[in-house]
């Protein structure tokens, strides 16, 4: 890999990486990737609002190894979708995020920590890889039986957002698609507040309630974890009930530390970005994570701090077309989750310093967290 593209696995400090970049090329043609790498907050929000950048189809040569199940997926899921298919799956996907119903997050958290107090514990693997699918499912009432069944397969669907899928990855989401449609199709269903729209487009609405389990594995995850981290290093005694204060921190921690690093876009026009003229079937890396370290966007970038004016300008959870439609969602959650930790463990500690990382491009997610509830 070049040092456009590398693994998170590979590379101690990215952020290093990101701020040479964009101090010497903020718009940068990685001929060796065969792609545009973006790295200013300016030129990744002009194409992020851009209708000429696109999701990157799936080959048809992918497609063909796909069952009928996952074939939906990839055909129907707002975030893989373009335009004119985008328009209707992004309002499904609206629709499903207004009708949850509120979730106590504090009891969600105790279930999965109980039996681990003032024990050691790896807060990703008990709580962080279960809570934001736990409480999406809650929150649209299935059953206990159903949330058993679904909530070992979200990590295996999370394999259908990969550019570039293997035929075993494939191969694992055909395994789980079509039993995980079907529940979640048929709880749908019986939804009050769904019905008429499920009737409409059965598959488009069950596909993107898939689709909010997806998305909420890696970043879920991740915002859970790096807002744990800040917070122990920026304020370790919790903020009591200033439920405000998590949210600023968690907000603050999507733009310091978010854990999606970059996104991916075809170009289906001719575009100028930063001066620079791209072409229409370009690929184009836009690379979020410097972008929320930008000077020209944020006083001070390499500091964390929660109070700062303009945190919520990070790009994080995207912005135009295809922003993150559970973004405010996914703040609470975590800020909620936080607020709940302390309350009843105010001196949780971390137990190590360093992190390994998972072996992905795009994500930065530890894959351990060793804390101490005390």
């Amino acid at each position: 890999m070049t040092d456009t593209l590398f693994l998170q696995s590979d590379v101690p400090d990215p952020f290093g990486v990101y701020a040479h970049k964009l101090a010497r090329h903020p718009v940068h043609r990685d001929e060796g990737s065969r792609l545009w790498a973006v790295y200013s907050h300016a030129a990744c929000k002009a194409l992020l609002q851009s209708d000429a950048a696109h999701i990157p189809p799936q080959p048809a040569a992918m497609l063909e190894t796909m069952n009928p199940h996952t074939a939906l997926l990839a055909a129907k899921l707002a975030r893989l979708a373009n335009p004119p298919m985008h328009a209707a799956a992004r309002q499904a996907a609206m629709r499903l995020v207004e009708s949850m119903h509120a979730v106590d997050v504090a009891a969600l958290l105790d279930s999965l920590l109980h039996g681990h107090a003032h024990d050691t514990l790896d807060w990703i693997d008990v709580v962080c890889k279960k809570l934001p699918a736990l409480f999406i499912l809650k929150s649209f009432g299935f059953t206990q039986r159903d949330i058993d069944a679904l909530l070992p397969q979200v990590e295996t669907l999370t394999k259908i957002m990969s550019p570039n899928k293997t035929a075993r990855q494939i191969g694992e989401v055909n395994a789980v698609s079509e039993a995980v449609y079907r529940t979640v199709a048929h709880h749908l269903t019986r939804l009050p507040g769904l019905s008429a729209a499920m009737m409409e487009d059965r598959d488009l609405h069950a596909v993107n309630m898939i689709g909010l389990l997806i998305q909420s594995y890696d970043a879920g995850r991740g915002i859970l974890s790096n807002a744990l981290v800040q917070q122990i290093r920026f304020h370790p005694g919790g903020f009591g009930d200033d439920v405000a204060a998590y949210r600023r921190l968690v907000t603050e921690t999507l733009r310091f530390d978010p854990p999606i690093h970059n996104t991916r876009r075809v170009l289906a026009a001719d575009v100028e970005i930063g001066g620079v003229q791209m072409q229409k079937g370009d690929a184009v890396l836009l690379v979020l994570a410097a972008a929320n370290r930008d000077p020209e966007r944020f006083a001070d970038p390499e500091k964390f701090d929660p109070e700062r004016g303009n945190n919520m300008d990070h790009l994080s959870f995207g912005t135009g077309m295809h922003m993150c439609a559970a973004h405010r969602l996914s703040v609470a959650l975590a800020a909620d989750a936080l607020a709940a930790l302390y309350a009843h463990f105010p001196k949780v500690a971390l137990l190590q310093e360093r992190f390994a990382y998972e072996p992905l491009v795009n994500a930065r997610l530890p894959t351990r967290m060793l804390i101490r509830l005390g």
